[in-house]
């Protein structure tokens, strides 16, 4: 066999860290992808576990999980992987958007998700998405524009209050918001729209030794109803 993280180029911080990551659950991203969505799985997978133990959060499996925002959900695995999910969906609005060789984001998904179990992509706008879900999450949604602006998405669908409203409206009651923001400066803006949208914090996670050096730490919050 392959010694687990073979051919990433991996240092050995990072590669002590991937073995920690397959021995608690035991994966091997890279029997099924290439590198980049190779290293982007574990990087998820370990900041989730991160938040996980740090926290205290107890993760009910075999729920219904839903994800906001999924571009071509290339990390559907590390979902999977750490929900265990009844079901997951990637929803993205921005789902039919072609790249240069000619595929579009679906595409990409299809490809990403075709050994997942009960996983699934939809194209939608979540702001008029109405599925109920016990676990919702969000990585890096757009609470400023210029982000937004930065991927060519049209400035009509910069709506964070309604996007976090719908989100508050599609978790069931006792389930948990899944939140995951590029710096704490943006958590702080985040933070104000979810409240505002009547959701509680439950607590935050700022992620500062991630797999992947980052410019600035990314913060994970849960909430759930007020």
């Amino acid at each position: 066999e392959a010694p687990i993280g073979a051919g990433l180029n991996l240092t050995p911080a990072q590669r002590a860290r991937i073995n920690q990551l397959v021995a608690i659950y035991g994966t091997q991203f890279e029997l099924r992808y290439p590198p980049e969505t190779t290293l982007l799985n574990y990087g998820y997978l370990d900041l989730l576990d991160r938040a996980r133990q740090t926290l205290n959060w107890t993760i009910p499996q075999h729920q219904q999980v839903c994800d906001v925002g999924s571009s071509n959900f290339a990390y559907a695995a590390a979902l999977q992987n750490f929900f265990h999910p009844s079901q997951l969906v990637g929803t993205e609005v921005d789902g039919h958007r072609l790249y240069c060789n000619g595929r579009s984001h679906i595409d990409y998904a299809h490809g990403h998700i075709q050994d997942l179990p009960n996983t699934y992509y939809a194209v939608a706008d979540y702001r008029q998405y109405h599925k109920s879900a016990e676990i919702i999450t969000a990585w890096f949604p757009f609470v400023t524009p210029k982000p937004l602006l930065a991927w060519r998405l049209p400035l009509s669908l910069f709506d964070p209050a309604a996007l976090f409203a719908q989100i508050a409206n599609n978790l069931v009651i006792g389930g948990t918001f899944v939140m995951i923001n590029h710096s704490p400066t943006e958590a702080i803006v985040a933070r104000s729209i979810a409240e505002s949208a009547g959701l509680v914090c439950r607590g935050q996670y700022v992620h500062d030794e991630p797999l992947r050096p980052r410019t600035q730490p990314a913060v994970l919050t849960l909430w759930h109803h007020s």
